[in-house]
C-alpha cells in the first residue's frame, strides 16, 4: 500500500502538461498550434504564434489580427540579410496557397502584440481574432507558454 501512496503521490507532484487545443477553421484554412509567448513584468511588446494549412483550392490572406488584450496587433516577419536580423510589418498580411501552410513562429513570420495591457503570463490564455481576405472572422485563444518558449505546450523555456 505504501508503494501505491507513493506513485501516487509522485504522479500528483508531476507538472501539468496542457493538451494542445483543437484545431479551428475558417472557411478552408485549418487553425492549429496556438500559443504565445509570457512576456517581463512591464513590458508592452509580446508575440504570439500559429499555423494556417489551406485545404481549398483557392488562395487565402490573414490580414489582420486583434486582440482586446493588446493596444495594437500586427503581422510581422523577422530575416536574416547581410547577417543582420531585422523585423518589419508585413504589408497586405500573409498569404496562405492552396495546399500550402504557413507556420508562424519565433525568428519567422509572428503576430506582433504592442501596448499590452497587462503583462502575458504562463498558463493563461490570451484571446484574439484572425480576419481572413476570403474566410473572414474566427475568434481565437492563446494559451500562454513560459518566457523563451519555442513552441506550443512547452513545458521550459528554450535558448534564443
Amino acid at each position: 500500500m505504501k508503494h501505491v501512496t507513493l506513485l501516487l503521490a509522485a504522479a500528483l507532484a508531476l507538472p501539468a502538461v496542457e493538451a494542445p487545443a483543437e484545431d479551428l477553421t475558417a472557411g478552408m484554412i485549418t487553425i492549429s498550434n496556438l500559443w504565445a509567448r509570457a512576456t517581463p513584468k512591464g513590458a508592452t511588446v509580446g508575440a504570439a504564434y500559429l499555423t494556417l494549412s489551406n485545404k481549398g483550392t483557392n488562395a487565402d490572406r490573414l490580414v489582420g489580427v486583434s486582440s482586446p488584450g493588446a493596444g495594437s496587433v500586427e503581422l510581422h516577419e523577422m530575416s536574416m540579410k547581410n547577417g543582420v536580423m531585422s523585423m518589419r510589418e508585413v504589408a497586405g498580411g500573409v498569404e496562405i496557397k492552396p495546399g500550402q501552410t504557413v507556420v508562424l513562429k519565433p525568428n519567422a513570420y509572428h503576430i506582433m502584440l504592442m501596448d499590452l495591457k497587462q503583462p502575458l503570463v504562463k498558463g493563461e490564455h490570451l484571446m484574439g481574432t484572425l480576419e481572413f481576405a476570403n474566410a473572414g472572422k474566427v475568434d481565437v485563444d492563446f494559451p500562454i507558454q513560459a518566457i523563451g518558449a519555442r513552441g506550443p505546450g512547452e513545458s521550459k523555456a528554450g535558448n534564443e
